[in-house]
């Protein structure tokens, strides 16, 4: 498997201090994700992989009152962050460091009532995603959900320069509704964190995105049906798959 670049702890810090402008709709997300995972007959357990500060994790957790949510992050400072935010779950919310591209955690038990995942899957190539997703099937409970929230590429330079444009819009909004300034915008093009933008050398990028069809495709390959999705902006997407 193709290896995860360069990612450090000051990527981390950056995203908790800016996630919230940089994060189109981020609330609405959290809520659409939420939504797409079937309520549990009772008890279930719930994964997600890179589960940052615990934002999604505290909507589930509140959303669904008898889930356990497995949290897996690579970086110490988000899951310190997500637990200390998760902390009145109890042992409802589950902590461990991984790297999504070790096969270790990929069990192969049929386990998790839906498995989501928020900005972390564009880490992987094409054929590490596709592996991803054929890894993740059989984890699932049979109607499981698999849940996706990420970046995609864009198949032409257009579409890249519209969603370069979108993104950059959609993070000075945000600064306005939360401070009344843009201040956030000037972060977001400070640290350069429009990929759409400012792509990085193929060679050494931590930023893999594959296109939304591409995804779609790897989906169902892997085996999921219902494959669909439920929300678009600036190059942000969410798309969902059930097991048979």
């Amino acid at each position: 498997m193709s290896q995860i670049f360069s990612w450090q702890e000051s990527d981390s810090e950056e995203f908790i201090d800016y996630g919230r402008y940089f994060v189109p709709q981020r609330e609405y997300q959290l809520q659409t994700i939420a939504d797409l995972i079937p309520r549990p007959g009772g008890e279930a357990h719930i994964l997600e992989l890179s589960c940052g500060e615990g934002l999604l994790a505290e909507e589930l957790l509140r959303r669904f009152p008898d889930v356990t949510l497995y949290g897996y992050d690579l970086s110490p400072a988000m899951l310190e962050q997500a637990t200390q935010r998760l902390a009145h779950f109890g042992d409802r919310f589950v902590p461990r460091q991984f790297d999504l591209n070790d096969l270790e955690w990929r069990t192969g038990k049929p386990t998790f009532h839906a498995v989501v995942s928020s900005l972390t899957v564009h880490h992987l190539d094409g054929p590490d995603k596709l592996r991803l997703f054929l890894d993740l099937y059989p984890m699932l409970l049979p109607g499981g959900t698999l849940v996706i929230a990420d970046l995609v590429a864009p198949t032409r330079k257009l579409g890249t320069a519209v969603a370069a444009k979108a993104w950059d819009e959609a993070v000075r909004q945000r600064s306005q509704q939360l401070d009344g300034n843009d201040d956030g915008l000037t972060q977001f093009e400070r640290l350069k964190w429009n990929l759409y933008r400012y792509p990085e050398d193929p060679e050494t990028a931590i930023d893999k995105p594959s296109s939304l069809l591409d995804q779609l495709k790897w989906v169902e390959q892997a085996g999921f049906t219902a494959v669909d999705v439920h929300w678009m902006l600036a190059g942000h997407v969410i798309y969902s798959g059930v097991k048979r």
